[in-house]
């Protein structure tokens, strides 16, 4: 529990040189991050490396013991964690599991190993029939999207703008190794990579050691992949900042294990205790700062006009029925974030929405790029105040808005478009509040 809330090192090495951003040395440091920082931020992803982990742990028991309860119970925890992450529960594990395969073949009976192989394949099958659908409508969206392929061979970016190109691009592929995993993993990673190369090579009883074995190629998957691969369909790399996670549960686990019983060998098991306690020392700033951040939260401009939407957002319900488009302005409360979503409308309207932002476009519409910024630009242009009557009506008959919320923050509440609208009409002015409009 210790070791999974260790930030990072980058607090203490803002301080050790000064400086408040490394940059251009090196790219800053965006989403690559231990385990509490990504609970925090993608409890989707999380999840998955859950379930990908106890999907690694069902594998090993399988080639020990045959049970059809086995194989079901495997298939319905691969399926869970692709749906809860593709990154993370399709490709990360796909790759985990093509590296364990030959170690899980290996350690099963030869008399038993066709059984054992048409038991994964009796597990893949259910697995494929039961992700189909989900897998179709991405690749559809994908192809919507255009943009070409999802995910690219390219190393991990360390260093900055500092450093001629030619020689970033060989500095980055170790450094990747030997600076960002220490910086980022400071509790787990060389901790956790001792102790699973001491099991490994050690006396353990051959059950143990093979469950070891088969963790270990799961952490090298993810390691590998967060190195090497690239996801292309957002601004982040999420295929990278994410199937790392796995790892991370993995190296935490086994530092952890070293540390309190796992090692006969004392030496090593002080040298393993000491790098952990210092790693994760040397990271309490960083994870002070977030534990802070999370609780305390952040005073924003925006904030007294988020907490007063619950009560907007009732009104826009009493005026619509639950399955109407709403439109609002895609940037409202957008200092609330520290990206600019429109959370009030995500978490309190309960109405879908026409436009809600390019960052959840981006996630959510099958769009290409160039369709998805026209239609921001033209949603951002109504609601402040310089929407032509064009713009409105395509509100109405292309998007399906079926009302629509101005507020004061708006710059369109003094230039209302909707107001003259054909298409629309005025349900509810509060003044100084809200203006909801309903079509006609």
């Amino acid at each position: 529990m210790a070791l999974a809330t260790a930030g990072s090192l980058w607090v203490p090495f803002d301080w050790l040189v000064r400086a408040d951003d490394l940059a251009p040395l090196f790219w800053p440091p965006v989403g690559m991050a231990g385990w509490l920082f990504q609970a925090a931020w993608v409890p989707q992803h999380l999840m998955a490396a859950s379930c990908v982990v106890t999907a690694m742990l069902l594998l090993t028991r399988y080639a020990q013991r045959r049970s059809l309860t086995l194989i079901l119970t495997l298939a319905l925890v691969i399926v869970a964690g692709f749906e809860s992450s593709t990154f993370v529960g399709g490709v990360t594990f796909a790759i985990a599991g093509l590296i364990a395969a030959p170690i899980l073949l290996a350690a099963t009976d030869p008399a038993r190993r066709l059984r054992f192989t048409a038991g994964l394949a009796l597990a893949a099958l259910l697995v494929v029939c039961l992700i189909a659908p989900f897998v179709l409508d991405q690749l559809a969206t994908v192809k919507a999207r255009g943009g070409g392929a999802p995910i690219v061979v390219s190393h991990y970016d360390v260093f900055g703008e500092l450093l001629p190109r030619a020689i970033r691009r060989v500095l980055d592929v170790p450094a990747y190794w030997l600076i960002i995993l220490p910086i980022e993993l400071p509790a787990a990673y060389i901790g956790g990579a001792i102790g699973l190369a001491v099991v490994l090579r050690s006396a353990l009883p051959r059950p143990e050691k093979l469950v070891f074995a088969v963790l270990a190629c799961l952490a090298g998957a993810g390691l590998v992949v967060s190195w090497l691969l690239v996801s292309t369909l957002g601004d982040n790399n999420d295929l990278g900042l994410r199937s790392i996670i796995p790892a991370e549960v993995v190296l935490i686990v086994s530092t952890a294990a070293a540390v309190a019983a796992g090692l006969a060998n004392i030496p090593r098991r002080a040298v393993i205790a000491t790098i952990a306690l210092v790693g994760l020392g040397l990271s309490l700033p960083d994870t002070a700062k977030m534990i802070h951040d999370n609780v305390a939260g952040r005073q924003r401009p925006d904030g007294k006009a988020f907490a007063q939407s619950p009560e907007l957002w009732a009104e826009v319900r009493r005026y619509t029925p639950p399955a109407v488009r709403v439109a609002n302005n895609p940037l409202f409360v957008k200092d609330v974030t520290p990206w600019p979503v429109n959370i009030s409308w995500a978490l309190l309207a309960n109405r879908s929405s026409c436009f809600a932002g390019l960052d959840l476009a981006l996630a959510f519409a099958p769009l290409p790029p160039e369709r998805r910024e026209a239609i921001s630009a033209q949603f951002l242009r109504v609601f402040a105040g310089e929407g032509t009557p064009e713009d409105v009506h395509d509100m109405a008959a292309k998007y399906g808005c079926d009302a629509a919320l101005v507020v004061p923050t708006d710059k369109a509440w003094d230039n209302d478009p909707f107001a003259a609208s054909p298409d629309y009409r005025l349900a509810e002015a509060r003044d100084g509040r809200w203006r909801i409009y309903v079509r006609r």
